[in-house]
């Protein structure tokens, strides 16, 4: 008995942008295309991505590299901001 997988695979335009790495955009352009929900569309992108390893661990070294910039702005504000205190406030003039 053969048991059909529950998603077909991806249009061209919403594998394009998840091999990107736009995983929100991806998302939308398949539930304009195809006229389902946004937890059909999630469900068949997750099911999508479960299918290639690859552009999982793609999307997972995007997502921790976006996150490390964003901490190290953050960093750097907070430090800025510190600078920024301690010469206003505390520097003798």
């Amino acid at each position: 008995m053969r048991v059909d997988p529950p998603f077909r695979p991806l249009p061209p335009e919403p594998a394009t942008l998840l091999t990107e790495g736009k995983l929100r955009e991806a998302i939308q352009v398949l539930r304009q295309s195809q006229g389902i929900g946004h937890r059909r569309a999630r469900d068949w992108v997750r099911w999508h991505i479960a299918q290639d390893p690859m552009l999982g661990v793609q999307l997972e070294t995007q997502r921790r590299r976006a996150r490390n910039r964003r901490l190290s702005w953050l960093l750097a504000c907070v430090l800025l901001a510190a600078a920024a205190i301690y010469y206003f406030l505390y520097l003798p003039r």
